[in-house]
């Protein structure tokens, strides 16, 4: 009886170390699902490309871009500047009544979506604009300003124009000397033809 009972004892011991092993395994499964998962959303709600800040020199273009993965591709990019607040939304986002310098685009390229702003030529007044991204359902939002700087080409170009100026009117005021000097109506007007006749008056009295 008692090696029964003994026996019995160690089978009841065993079966609770099964039961009590059997839910932790499957707890981590559990686990592991999930940290999949949120792994896997992670990914997905992230920035391929963020927005990066610019500095240029004057006259120069510049352009921004946020990219996302393309399994989760929706995403908006706003534009702050001296042209207006422009917001592109992406796949397939179009923007209408901007400017001709300002141009927006969306595409694919090697499983991103992409979202580009791009200004042909800047300016002073372009100096300090923004750009934000914003990708759906992620809280965080990608950032980026734009500089722009003088090269000292600006300075060239204006005494180039002052020099250029100061000559062209002094061509003209010698051209319009030339050609007035030549114009009996100008002599006329201040008396010129007086002036010969009377001389002309005298030489045939002598």
């Amino acid at each position: 009886m008692r090696k029964k009972r003994k026996v019995s004892h160690v089978c009841l011991l065993l079966l609770a170390l099964l039961h009590i092993g059997t839910p932790s395994s499957a707890q981590n499964t559990t686990t592991v699902s999930t940290s999949t998962t949120s792994a896997l959303n992670s990914t997905a709600l992230s920035y391929r490309t963020r927005p990066v800040d610019v500095e240029v020199a004057v006259g120069e273009p510049a352009e921004f871009r946020c990219g996302v993965p393309e399994t989760s591709p929706n995403l908006t990019f706003t534009f702050y500047g001296s042209h207006g607040n422009y917001s592109l939304t992406c796949p397939h986002g179009h923007v209408e009544d901007i400017p001709e310098a300002l141009y927006g685009s969306c595409y694919m390229k090697d499983g991103e979506s992409l979202a580009v702003w791009t200004l042909r030529g800047t300016s002073f007044p372009d100096n300090g604009t923004s750009v934000i991204c914003q990708q759906s359902k992620n809280p965080d939002a990608a950032a980026a300003v734009l500089h722009v700087y003088d090269n000292g080409a600006s300075y060239s170009v204006l005494i180039g124009c002052v020099i250029g100026g100061f000559f062209g009117i002094l061509l003209v005021f010698g051209l319009l000397y030339a050609v007035l000097y030549r114009s009996e109506s100008f002599w006329k007007c201040f008396g010129g033809s007086e002036t010969e006749d009377d001389m002309t008056t005298i030489v045939t009295k002598d």
